[in-house]
């Protein structure tokens, strides 16, 4: 139903979930995809629907996002976060042209700007978002009541464009003399990590489950307790993503799954 927003998509420098910013050197929950690319790289449309907004560099809404474009796209029903949805937004920032203006039909594969390095950014790439239900962020909406639901509507753009999938996995114990450590790794074909599952509690990247999604400051801070998330750092140049997770006790299973339940286990589940 839906296709690539970019030509080449494969070409990924950060996926969606954890990450260790390398430009800012930090955590940071990244709420997206960023696809690199060359200035003025064409961007799609992925499926027919109707431009929401066009926001210029500087915005209110979008202050750090330079040149950015909302399209607005109509599923079938389903329910997210226990509210039936029928619609999300593509969101595209960092944009060099917007070809498209507010209220016009777009169709999928229809060129709708060029890939640019406007806003808070130093490198030419598109910052591609998918938001479930709503246009705002669950931070915009807590001044902005007119597009409040009350959860964070961010989910991985996988679900909806799709994206290499080969499972090539691999979960294992590494030598601590503190506590129990655990490596994920996953092949670039795998950008995908959805859930972590313990005996100790779970993490849902989109759903949130077990993070707290209030602020940008609680979404970034990767110690959850019984675990730390240790994202190891990954370049578009990076052959796998991996993560550490630090636990202070030593979980009786450690269960990884992607955005379509599939996965790996360590050890047993009771």
């Amino acid at each position: 139903m839906f296709g690539a927003p970019v030509p080449d998509p494969l070409a990924i420098s950060s996926t969606f979930g954890p990450r260790w910013k390398f430009s800012a050197q930090r955590d940071d929950f990244h709420l997206g995809i960023d696809f690199y690319g060359e200035l003025g790289t064409p961007l799609f449309a992925i499926g027919d629907g109707v431009v929401h907004g066009i926001f210029p560099d500087g915005s209110a809404t979008f202050p750090l996002g330079g040149n950015v474009i909302v399209i607005e796209h109509v599923i079938s029903e389903r329910t997210f976060h226990d509210r039936p949805v029928d619609h999300f937004y593509a969101v595209y920032l960092h944009t060099e042209t917007m070809l498209v203006t507010t209220g016009q039909t777009v169709t999928r594969g229809q060129m709708i700007g060029t890939m640019g390095m406007t806003g808070d950014t130093d490198f030419v790439h598109l910052h591609f978002e998918t938001r479930v239900g709503t246009p705002c962020s669950l931070e915009f909406q807590v001044g902005h009541p007119e597009c409040a639901t009350g959860y964070d509507p961010h989910v991985h753009p996988f679900l909806f464009v799709g994206g290499e999938n080969v499972d090539q996995l691999y979960v294992g114990e590494l030598a601590s003399s503190d506590g129990f450590v655990a490596r994920y790794q996953a092949t670039r074909g795998d950008l995908d990590l959805d859930a972590i599952e313990t005996d100790f509690g779970t993490l849902d990247f989109d759903t949130r489950e077990g993070l707290d999604a209030g602020s940008t400051a609680t979404l970034d801070n990767f110690d959850y307790g019984y675990v730390r998330l240790v994202p190891v750092e990954f370049l578009s140049s990076s052959d796998s993503i991996a993560y550490e997770l630090h636990f202070k006790d030593r979980p009786s299973y450690l269960e990884v799954r992607d955005i379509y339940g599939r996965g790996l286990r360590f050890g047993d589940r009771p």
